[in-house]
């Protein structure tokens, strides 16, 4: 199983934040591609870490096309380039995870539960005082005239206590993984940083979730 620590910042910041400072926080490498053997695993790395009030959340992909259609709220990001991060905050108390979908232009996809027939829209009221800084500006089919993309967001930590009834805090240990995706992009693709033991695409299985660390 794999294993990330979460580093811990002693104050809330603006995003997107120095690149320097995103290089110097640990990487969780998402290199296992399944499903698919079309040859497409593009290079990903993600980063996270934790202030007083906000899960600060950065990824960087090295593709040299992407697709990016989807512009609203809760629209199926994943048929897009895609990052993902699916989380537990509290895997003992049995109350499901949210999984966080994002494409390259930060159009975000966030849902609650456990199941897939029990799973339910975040409001974005859920939101306030998050925020999502991509490095793509609008939507793309192709090349983008640069060799990798970044996406930066910031979730605030009440949306844990709402939905949990507990402060994430040190020692915390959660579950989760981080993923790579685009189901009708030129060539589709699937990465996860912690390996997938489903015969046919699915991220929603959290019994191969990694341990995530606060």
């Amino acid at each position: 199983m794999s294993e990330y620590r979460v580093q811990r910042i002693h104050e809330d910041f603006a995003l997107p934040g120095e690149s320097a400072f995103w290089e110097a926080v640990p990487a969780a490498k998402v290199d296992h591609y399944l499903w698919l053997k079309n040859g497409y695993e593009p290079r990903v790395e993600a980063r996270a870490c934790c202030s007083p009030n906000y899960l600060y959340v950065f990824f960087k992909a090295w593709e040299p096309k992407i697709r990016v259609k989807y512009t609203d709220f809760q629209d199926p990001v994943y048929k897009d380039s895609c990052v993902e991060f699916f989380i537990d905050p509290f895997p003992e108390k049995k109350l499901g995870y949210i999984n966080i979908e994002t494409n390259a232009l930060g159009t975000m996809l966030i849902h609650h539960g456990g199941e897939r027939g029990t799973r339910r829209p975040v409001p974005r009221e859920a939101l306030a005082g998050s925020e999502v800084k991509p490095s793509i500006k609008g939507p793309v089919d192709g090349a983008y005239g640069a060799d990798f993309w970044t996406l930066a967001y910031r979730l605030p930590l009440s949306l844990f206590e709402e939905y949990y009834g507990g402060r994430i805090g040190p020692g915390r240990v959660a579950r989760g993984n981080f993923y790579k995706c685009g189901d009708e992009t030129e060539i589709p693709h699937y990465g996860a940083w912690n390996p997938v033991g489903s015969p046919k695409p699915d991220f929603h299985l959290p019994e191969y979730f990694g341990r995530i660390l606060f």
